[in-house]
């Protein structure tokens, strides 16, 4: 092994064969620790969920702009959104997301965020842009995103199995935390059933306030990274069903105030009840 030394320092001992060889196995344990906290096939199938659900956001969203439903409705389907990208972050960060991305990805990524962008402007702004052009971001995003997706999927065939979590309870933390996200979208699927007006726009506001409050706290047990990376296939089917319902409630013309409380009642009390299903546990 040679090595230049510091200037004014003595050379170190080259060290000896046996430590040199465990310098190289250490190099491999550190290789194989990368591989069972890094879940590449989880991280590919979390891109290709969050490209559908972008995809049908899109379209929710570019239908509520282009008809006669209320801000109110839009502002609805954007935080709920928003929920999702908050938990979606924790299920990435418990499979071991990493922030690397090589300049030729940085453009494609940009770019097709701007072509992204720049058609549901034209979708949401144009009057004169044919109905159909609401599916065309969504059809951008899954092609783009879920196909890269895809492909990530694909270069994981021999990838070795990363160890098993098994079940374990909600922390109190998680628990209130799933709670409280059912109550935030109970509460947003009664408003934005509600006759437009003051009092109504002043109750959607400050349920706004209390989500962003809520972001604040996202490094605490009850943050939605910490609450999302402790949920389950149960936790998730519950949060598609509550923003199927809900984008259904603001999106539907002519749904009866009595539908909405309804609804969001209903929303709270499944989170109540999932949030005692157990959740993820540790590695084994």
């Amino acid at each position: 092994m040679e090595q230049k030394p510091v200037q004014g320092q003595e050379a170190l001992a080259p060290p000896s064969a046996d430590i040199a060889q465990r310098y190289l196995d250490e190099a491999e344990a550190v290789v194989h620790r990368r591989t069972r906290a890094v879940d590449r096939r989880a991280l590919a199938w979390l891109q290709i969920a969050n490209a559908l659900i972008t995809a049908v956001y899109l379209v929710a969203m570019a239908a509520a702009l282009r008809g006669d439903r209320s801000v109110a409705a839009s502002q609805v389907i954007l935080f709920s959104f928003v929920l999702w990208g908050q938990l979606a972050s924790g299920m990435a960060q418990r499979s071991g997301m990493q922030w690397r991305v090589t300049g030729s990805r940085w453009v494609l990524l940009v770019s097709g965020i701007v072509l992204t962008v720049v058609v549901f402007g034209f979708v949401v702004l144009d009057p004169g842009f044919p109905a159909f052009g609401i599916w065309i971001p969504a059809a951008l995003v899954l092609i783009g995103y879920g196909g890269y997706g895809v492909v990530q999927v694909a270069r994981t065939t021999g990838d070795a199995r990363p160890p098993r979590s098994l079940p374990a309870a909600l922390s109190r933390g998680a628990r209130w935390g799933t709670i409280g996200i059912g109550v935030a979208v109970g509460l947003l699927a009664m408003l934005g059933s509600a006759p437009d007006g003051v009092l109504t726009s002043v109750l959607l506001l400050l349920v706004v306030l209390m989500l962003f409050a809520w972001f604040a706290t996202a490094r605490t047990e009850m943050g939605l990274p910490s609450v999302g990376a402790s949920w389950r296939w149960p936790h998730l089917a519950a949060f598609a069903v509550s923003a199927c319902g809900l984008s259904l409630v603001v999106l539907v013309d002519g749904v009866p105030v009595f539908v909405g409380m309804i609804s969001g009642l209903s929303i709270m009390a499944l989170f109540v009840a999932v949030s005692f299903i157990p959740g993820r546990g540790l590695r084994d």
